[in-house]
């Protein structure tokens, strides 16, 4: 799978979650020394208060 299509899906999957409940997404793209390539998605959801 290429890099465009890794990203559009994980686009795809980002919108169907509730904007109001997250604080920060944040997109990785690591490239490594031995050619292989590192995809994340990171989402952080604000602290649960009670």
């Amino acid at each position: 799978m290429n890099n465009e299509k890794i990203l559009a899906t994980a686009i795809e999957l980002l919108q169907e979650l509730n904007v109001g409940s997250i604080e920060t997404v944040q997109i990785n793209q690591t490239k490594y020394d031995d050619g292989s390539v590192g995809f994340t998605v990171d989402i952080t959801y604000p602290a649960k208060t009670n």
